[in-house]
């Protein structure tokens, strides 16, 4: 089921609910009216034949003996006495078919009109519906009451019509509001459709250059941003990822390919075996260093973090490269150690090759909520085209003869992104660079 089906189906559900709530409250509403009124009609009806039977000519007084009043004594007195009672006429209400009779025990005394048989002889106080007849009784005497019934097939049709009203209104107005919903949403979700179909195609195809108009306003519109912000990064992702792929495979390839020559120059007797096992150590160091620059890599993000005291490692690791370290003695926060000692050694390293024989420091400071880690030397720099370009993976400045595997600044830059960083190379003045490792300090 499509979302413009369901969106339809859903509208016209909801103003079928709301229309059945209201009708429902207005059904209530007017049967408390029409059983209302026939009941005060029946009430007005028992106290005229009341009246008749006591033979007054004024106001009926029915309320007062529902309130408890006491019954005409005399009118009781010629009940028992079997005295014939006149005859009477019937007072209907007009426009109203009505019957009473006149009940001691379980004997009709009197009938005015046919009463209905499936009336039960039952001294009822309050008003009750029977089929088509409302009816009650008011009590004369001792065992003696006056039961009446009035004909409530007009309201019971009445209320029939408007349920069947409420019913059909609703069902209409649901089916309009839900072809109305149908016919709007079309447009409305227009750049939905584009996105289904762009995604569809990128799936089939593989092909992240296609993008989505940006169609719509509100969260569709923001939808098909989103949407092609992300095949903008996958498509960068790929691309990266292939470059990636291709410069390992070469920079792997290269100390296999040396240490292939040296096991063929051993076996040829063109070899010692001390100046093999030295290349092979050094291949397999080299191997061992690029496994773990591409690992760092690879990892994106995923540290382990724990409390830690960064000038102390900083220290540690100016020790272990035989470099000064300037800073404070001790700065608490969280993080991943390892790979911030990798950073470190990796632009320490960087540093002394670049820079043969210049001084190299390390510093600490702290700027706001960054911890800098800075690693300074007086070399000759780099080119303004190589210091844009420096913390590429695998990217080595041309000419440069220097051994490496072009990974170190950009492992570098990925341990400060997974601190929440970033990596800066500025050169300095009159000549010398300086590479900054920005690391936010979190409370561990």
């Amino acid at each position: 089921m499509s979302l413009r089906l369901r969106l339809a189906l859903f509208i016209a559900l909801a103003i079928a609910l709301a229309l059945l709530v209201q009708g429902f409250l207005g059904y209530a509403s007017f049967e408390r009216l029409q059983m209302g009124n026939l009941e005060r009609d029946l009430n007005a009806y028992l106290a005229r034949i009341a009246d008749q039977l006591e033979g007054r000519r004024r106001p009926p007084r029915l309320f007062w003996r529902e309130r408890g009043g006491e019954p005409d004594t005399e009118l009781v007195e010629r009940l028992r006495s079997n005295t014939p009672l006149l005859s009477l006429p019937n007072p209907t209400p007009a426009g109203i078919v009505a019957h009473a009779r006149l009940v001691q025990g379980q004997v009709v005394l009197r009938e005015w009109g046919q009463f209905p048989s499936e009336i039960p002889m039952h001294h009822h106080p309050e008003a009750r519906l029977e089929q088509n007849w409302l009816y009650k009784s008011v009590r004369l005497g001792p065992g003696l009451y006056l039961q009446g019934a009035l004909e409530a097939s007009q309201v019971r049709a009445s209320l029939a019509g408007y349920r069947q009203t409420v019913l059909f209104t609703a069902l209409l107005v649901a089916l309009l509001g839900a072809g109305v919903a149908w016919l709007v949403s079309g447009p409305a979700l227009r750049p939905l459709r584009h996105l289904q179909q762009a995604a569809r195609r990128v799936a089939d195809s593989g092909d992240l250059s296609l993008r989505v108009p940006a169609e719509g306003s509100g969260e569709l519109l923001h939808l098909s941003q989103t949407f092609n912000q992300m095949l903008e990064r996958l498509s960068a992702f790929r691309q990266r990822e292939t470059e990636f792929t291709r410069n390992a495979a070469h920079e792997l390839r290269t100390p296999l390919t040396s240490l292939r020559l040296q096991l063929d120059a051993l076996q040829q007797g063109l070899a010692s075996p001390e100046e093999t096992l030295s290349v092979v150590r050094e291949e397999v160091e080299r191997m061992t260093h690029l496994s773990e620059s591409l690992l760092t890599l690879a990892r994106e993000g995923r540290g382990q973090r724990v409390g830690l005291d960064l000038a102390q490692l900083a220290r540690e690791v100016a020790q272990k490269a035989g470099v000064p370290y300037q800073g404070p003695p001790h700065l608490e926060t969280s993080g991943d150690p390892i790979l911030l000692r990798q950073a470190l050694e990796n632009l320490l390293s960087n540093a002394q090759k670049y820079a043969p024989g210049a001084p190299v420091r390390l510093e600490l400071s702290q700027e706001g909520d960054f911890a800098v880690l800075s690693v300074l030397d007086e070399g000759p720099g780099m080119p303004p085209e190589v210091l844009k370009r420096a913390a590429e993976p695998f990217y080595r400045a041309p000419g440069t003869r220097v051994p490496g595997n072009g990974l170190g600044l950009s492992v570098a830059a990925q341990v400060a992104q997974v601190h929440g960083g970033r990596l800066e190379l500025k050169n300095l003045e009159p000549h010398g660079l300086k590479a900054e490792l920005w690391i936010r300090v979190q409370p561990a």
